[in-house]
Parts: structure tokens; C-alpha cells; sequence
């Protein structure tokens, strides 16, 4: 099992989170930065279950050495293109 913080096997959790997609976020960012990331989901899908951490855990992992590039990545805040719009793709060809 893994440690709740800490390595395993030379990978080094930098985030955790309940939800499966937060995670995919987070290790998406982190590919673009450059770093490995992996996503361990240790989440238990039964309904109904009550929100209990135990049953919803979705861990990020780095290699060991880049951890703590990987904290300050996910630290950072994410600027938006100046071409972002709230608007749907398609309402512009109208």
C-alpha cells in the first residue's frame, strides 16, 4: 500500500484529491511542465457511499528528485489566453 506522504519505489506523492478529474488536471499540467506524473486511484466506487476520505483518495505522483518542482508548479496559478472566451466555440461563425 502506498504511505499517505512520502516515496514509493522512487515516486513521490505531491497531491491528493476525491475526484479523478482534478487529478488528471493536475498531472496533465505537470506533463506539460515537463515532469513525469502518474495517478494512483485509490477511490472505491459503490453507491450510495457517504463521503468518507478513505473511500475517495486519487494520489499524484512525480519521481522523487522533481517533487519539489512539481509543488510549485501545481502552486502556481494559471494565466488564460487573451483569446479565452466564455462564449461556446460555435456561437462565432454566427
Amino acid at each position: 500500500m502506498l504511505p499517505r506522504k512520502g516515496s514509493y519505489e522512487g515516486w513521490e506523492q505531491v497531491a491528493e484529491t476525491p475526484q479523478v478529474f482534478e487529478a488528471e488536471l493536475m498531472a496533465l499540467r505537470l506533463r506539460e511542465s515537463g515532469i513525469d506524473a502518474e495517478i494512483i486511484d485509490q477511490s472505491f466506487r459503490q453507491e450510495p457511499l457517504p463521503n468518507v476520505r478513505s473511500f475517495a483518495v486519487v494520489r499524484v505522483l512525480v519521481p522523487a528528485d522533481k517533487a519539489a518542482k512539481a509543488r510549485d508548479v501545481l502552486a502556481r496559478s494559471v494565466d488564460l489566453s487573451e483569446m479565452a472566451s466564455d462564449r461556446p466555440e460555435n456561437e462565432d461563425e454566427r
